[in-house]
């Protein structure tokens, strides 16, 4: 059965307008989360190694949010959040994470993340591991999912 170029047309429309487009453009499920679980493990190295190119990481857009555990501890858009890791990577101490729980879910071209660990601090005096959970929104941009929204902190003492 031979398809006109009026029928794939008038079919692209349809899905356009009932809004199918997303979930039958969005890559499948399960590479989905793998790509925002890479994306994770992509910061934490970045991190880990202090290196400035963890901007790259994040959606180069005016709405794009950082934010910390610590009061005024917020990012938002390129610059800000550039200066945000560079006075983070000025500190003495390098940062990385160790997660024992990571949850994705992925809707067409949007990706939300849970994450329960710890944050390590290494320094020379030593290592230092404390409870730390982050939520993130991610979405797709030149074949990685970069994060729109970042938010973490050290959970509240019980």
């Amino acid at each position: 059965m031979a398809l006109s170029t009026r029928s794939l047309a008038a079919g692209a429309a349809l899905l356009m307008v009932f809004g199918l487009a997303p979930q039958v453009l969005a890559p499948p499920r399960s590479i989905a989360e793998r790509g925002v679980r890479l994306a994770l493990i992509r910061l934490n190295g970045l991190l880990s190694r202090r290196d400035l190119s963890i901007v790259n990481e994040f959606v180069a857009a005016p709405d794009t949010l950082l934010v910390g555990a610590a009061p005024g501890e917020q990012a938002r858009g390129r610059a800000e959040i550039e200066a945000y890791f560079e006075q983070l990577f000025a500190r003495p101490e390098a940062l990385s994470f160790s997660w024992s729980e990571v949850d994705v879910s992925v809707r067409g071209d949007v990706a939300w993340i849970h994450a329960d660990g710890h944050v390590i601090r290494k320094s020379d005096s030593g290592e230092e591991r404390r409870p730390f959970r982050l939520a993130g929104v991610l979405e797709p941009h030149a074949g990685d999912w970069k994060w729109r929204l970042f938010q973490g902190g050290e959970p509240a003492s019980t």
